[in-house]
């Protein structure tokens, strides 16, 4: 049986070491010294590039995937699964999520792809993913572990969900031959109450699974005119009819701040009619960036990543948000600030602006580089679609893409070439999902036509440009080349 000494008798025992112990050296003429104070640490250096040799980070958005399409031999599909191969790193969103559907037992909703999915993508060169997205719990806590495990049993290191935040919110690791590459996934909920993000464990309570959010208030702009008049009815409401007791109590007016009220658990602000803000919850902003910079000193190359939905305008139709909210360029240029080599955006479903921080990238949406939601719909898959005289064959688009567009279809690979520790050029190269393709081939990404190349990459010439960034196009590729010297205006021209 093994014995343990109580924790004050064990305590009384190494004390009376250390004497006897000090006792002999200074006996044996041996003097104890105090210890040179080493110099601080350099903290610009652990947060810089540390990869000297020429690496290559191939980003694109959000993989919603059911069939890879990884073995089709056509050049259209191969000239774009190339530039994953040949990349040092390759990351995406895996969004979806994926299991063996002969022996999973959970409850089958929304995106789940079958145990051929995670090998495919590895064998195309995907490296790293997100995980922290909308679409984690589509099929409860089962499917989001046994995606883990699916991306785990085929080598790709993923981050953004676990058993807790302590989890879901850790940088995860990828041991490239350049270099280890660092990765802390975010997501911002798309609706209150955050069912899918995680929670902290504290000792044995808590730790609930789920994804890495970062939480934020949203606030409706509108006139000073227009603030005051809900200001009133805000009073008018909260006044309560004689004899009413126990009633809420509104603070003085005048103490009241004047450019924002809350009024039936909404926000609004001063600010420019049709627009909104966000403002991030400050703790878990704090949080995130401290895991970003922590990931930085224990990696040579860090992403940050974050999968985000909300828009600036109150009117813009969901899924089309291709206008960067003011929060997320802050979180984008604080991650850099924290050790971040690249900022990676995806959510809406659209190209967003690219923008050159501190001479590194940050993009802000990459769209949809797989997009197989038709590969979802339950009764397509199995064989129960209706076959009867008001269903025509031209409708079945609509019935299997509602809502979506060619536009949702149109995206681009980026590639962040790096070499002596600094970025140096961006290559763009636009894909296309094929919406007026055949169904079973939509959403695979592949080369598109010149002139939808010349489309995609003029429509993000003109997102970037607020952001300050000069983009060319050449032979149907976007490049940004990077001026060494040149600092980022933070979007101003």
């Amino acid at each position: 049986m093994q014995y343990r000494f109580p924790l004050c008798v064990s305590a009384v025992f190494v004390v009376a070491l250390t004497i006897v112990g000090h006792g002999q050296n200074t006996q044996s003429g041996q003097r104890f010294t105090v210890p040179t104070e080493p110099a601080p640490r350099d903290a610009a250096a652990n947060l810089a590039l540390k990869i000297q040799a020429p690496f290559t980070l191939t980003s694109v958005g959000d993989v919603m995937v059911k069939r890879t399409g990884a073995s089709l031999d056509a050049p259209e599909f191969q000239n774009i699964f190339k530039l994953l191969k040949d990349a040092d790193v390759t990351f995406g969103n895996m969004e979806g999520n994926l299991g063996n559907l002969d022996e999973f037992d959970g409850p089958l909703r929304g995106m789940m792809g079958d145990k051929e999915v995670a090998p495919g993508l590895k064998a195309m060169g995907f490296d790293i993913m997100n995980r922290a997205n909308n679409h984690v719990f589509d099929s409860d806590r089962d499917g989001m572990f046994t995606t883990m495990a699916q991306l785990d049993a085929a080598g790709i290191i993923h981050a953004g969900t676990g058993r807790n935040l302590q989890e879901a919110r850790a940088p995860a690791y990828y041991d490239s031959p350049k270099g280890r590459v660092g990765l802390v996934a975010i997501h911002t909920p798309n609706q209150a109450g955050n069912p899918s993000g995680a929670t902290y464990r504290e000792g044995n309570i808590g730790g609930r699974p789920g994804m890495n959010a970062l939480n934020y208030t949203v606030f409706y702009h509108v006139t000073q005119e227009q603030l005051n008049a809900i200001k009133a009815v805000r009073r008018s409401t909260y006044t309560p009819p004689a004899g009413t007791t126990n009633t809420t109590v509104l603070p003085d007016a005048a103490s009241e701040p004047a450019d924002r009220v809350q009024f039936l658990g909404v926000w609004y602000k001063v600010g420019t009619p049709g627009t909104r803000s966000f403002e991030m919850n400050r703790e878990d902003l704090a949080e995130n960036l401290r895991s970003i910079r922590n990931g930085k000193v224990l990696s040579e190359f860090m992403i940050a990543t974050c999968h985000c939905h909300q828009g600036p305008v109150t009117a813009q139709q969901w899924l089309y948000e291709d206008q960067t909210p003011d929060f997320l360029m802050e979180l984008a240029r604080k991650s850099i600030d924290n050790g971040a080599d690249v900022f990676v955006g995806h959510g809406p479903h659209v190209l967003r602006g690219i923008e050159i921080y501190k001479g590194k990238p940050i993009y802000y949406g990459l769209g949809e580089f797989y997009y197989q939601w038709q590969h979802m719909d339950a009764a397509l898959m199995s064989g129960s679609w209706r076959q009867d005289s008001s269903v025509k064959d031209d409708q079945i688009d609509v019935r299997v893409s509602a809502g979506l567009r060619a536009i949702n279809f149109e995206s681009v690979v980026a590639q962040s070439h790096y070499d002596k520790g600094r970025l140096v050029e961006i290559r763009l190269y636009p894909t296309s999902g094929a919406w007026d393709g055949p169904i079973s081939q939509l959403g695979v990404p592949r080369q598109p036509s010149p002139a939808m190349a010349q489309k995609i990459l003029t429509r993000l010439q003109a997102l970037s440009k607020p952001f300050g960034t000069t983009m060319t196009i050449e032979n149907n590729v976007g490049i940004i080349r990077v001026d060494a010297g040149r600092a980022s205006t933070g979007g101003q021209q």
